[in-house]
């Protein structure tokens, strides 16, 4: 863990501070180079920019809401995220979700084809912030002998660097993502489902990943947090199956419907 990555004269640099611009540069350059090709850079970057920004406001929102007791009421502590560094995954993802809905509607846009957009380029963007958040000391894991553990500043004992797990999932998801937009580009996927395979990605992954860390158990040994991932889940998973269900059942009925038609025509 190393908050604060290099000095230059009296000025730090924090680790958190600095991926999240990282993070920010390069899912940028995803949307702009797609957006290019549809030739609506303008309307795309535009729309990322206030969707990330109401991402990112309300992350910090709900990480503060959920940790009160090392904010209280300093403001200063609120916005300085350099020496308080924190994001709720789910708060930020939900918020920005609201947002694009909405400013869709307003502009017009394609909600459902900014949604797997924005899901590859959302993707691209947490592997940086999960290193910024392990870099800057705003989680870890349970203690551990795992050859990966690390050293936490103030703790004894090795850890989980769980952030830079998720960091790894997130690498591979966002390989994933690219393959599925091309084919979804060329009509080969339905609209959306994208977005599907990211919410369903990680909110597994939020759930598996959370039994290595200290949280406050809720309900049946789960944390508040792996409820909600594990409803996000299974909504998402009857969304992505309901089509699969519906057609198998008008095949279903169709070849009954069939089968009486032939049997009433004999008798």
């Amino acid at each position: 863990m190393s908050p604060i990555l290099f000095s230059i004269g009296k000025f730090n640099v924090y680790a958190f501070g600095f991926f999240l611009a990282v993070s920010f540069i390069f899912s940028t350059f995803v949307i702009f180079k797609y957006a290019k090709e549809e030739f609506k850079e303008e309307e795309y970057l535009d729309a990322y920019l206030y969707t990330a920004l109401a991402g990112l406001i309300s992350a910090r929102f709900a990480y503060i809401v959920l940790h009160f007791d090392e904010f209280g009421l300093n403001i200063l502590r609120y916005i300085l995220v350099r020496e308080t560094p924190g994001l709720s995954l789910i708060g930020g993802l939900l918020g920005a979700f609201l947002f694009l809905l909405w400013y869709s509607k307003v502009k017009r846009y394609n909600f459902r084809h900014l949604l797997d957009l924005f899901a590859v380029a959302g993707s691209i963007a947490l592997v940086f912030v999960k290193i910024g958040e392990q870099l800057g000391g705003a989680g870890f894991g349970n203690e551990t002998n795992f050859f990966l553990g690390i050293k936490i500043i103030g703790l004894p004992n090795r850890h989980h660097p769980v952030e830079l797990y998720e960091a790894f999932i997130y690498f591979i998801l966002s390989i994933i993502l690219i393959l599925l937009y091309h084919r979804a580009q060329k009509k080969e996927l339905p609209e959306n489902f994208v977005a599907y395979i990211f919410i369903l990605a990680v909110s597994l992954m939020i759930f598996a990943l959370e039994f290595l860390k200290v949280h406050a158990v809720y309900l049946y040994g789960l944390s508040l947090k792996q409820i909600v991932a594990l409803l996000v889940f299974v909504l998402a998973l009857v969304v992505v199956a309901k089509p699969a269900i519906s057609r198998l059942y008008a095949s279903g009925r169709g070849y009954w419907k069939k089968k009486h038609e032939i049997s009433d025509y004999h008798s």
